[in-house]
């Protein structure tokens, strides 16, 4: 058993993909009531897809330090506000971890002017993280982040409602629930493209030349 666990800490931070999935955690019951198709977020079981509007009740923390929020008080960006325009959305596992860093947000910095020709008003980098640490996450990876901007999902809300939360514990990601590792471009808050990994420690679909590709 803790071959095991060590073997999929392992795999999340490792630079290259590995195949075992996480164990995913059982999708709750929404808040919301928007109606999609054969279900909606109150649907148990039901995840967003392509065509899915994303309620606009929810909100971010964008990167910031704590004397800024505490300025702001600790004010909240709404997806509306997120997802304003056509947005390249990457979500991944943690901050400061192996293939997060390494990899998939230098990568989506790298083609920012190919995304912008693709007609991407902004890319956004978002994890279960604070707000804090995904400042000094931003601040860690200086060039290899321009042009993307940074989010926290605090209390993971956002992870639930795009039915991405999983179990990372065995990472040492702590006990709270972390989101995998999907990209999406999102248009005016309806999904227009959505790839996610089958294991959370993998960048394969959701890396920044596929989402050109299908675009």
């Amino acid at each position: 058993m803790l071959r095991t666990l060590s073997t999929r800490a392992a795999r999340l931070v490792a630079p290259r993909a590995a195949a075992a999935a996480f164990p995913r955690t059982a999708f709750p019951a929404r808040s919301f009531s928007v109606g999609i198709g054969a279900g909606n977020y109150n649907t148990p079981g039901f995840e967003p897809s392509v065509g899915t509007p994303v309620p606009a009740a929810l909100g971010l923390q964008k990167a910031r330090t704590w004397d800024e929020a505490v300025a702001d008080g600790f004010k909240i960006t709404p997806l509306s506000e997120v997802f304003k325009g056509k947005v390249a959305l990457f979500v991944v596992p943690g901050a400061f971890t192996g293939v997060c860093e390494n990899a998939h947000v230098p990568s989506f910095s790298k083609n920012a002017a190919a995304f912008k020709d693709k007609g991407v008003d902004r890319i956004v980098c978002m994890s279960v993280d604070t707000p804090y640490a995904m400042n000094a996450w931003k601040n860690v990876i200086g060039k290899n982040g321009e042009g993307i901007e940074f989010y926290g999902d605090t209390s993971g809300a956002f992870a639930k409602l795009m039915g991405k939360n999983m179990d990372l514990s065995a990472a040492a990601l702590g006990t709270q629930e972390r989101s995998n590792r999907y990209a999406a471009i999102i248009e005016d808050g309806v999904i227009k493209i959505l790839n996610s990994e089958a294991d959370a420690g993998e960048l394969k679909v959701s890396s920044d030349d596929e989402i050109l590709k299908s675009m």
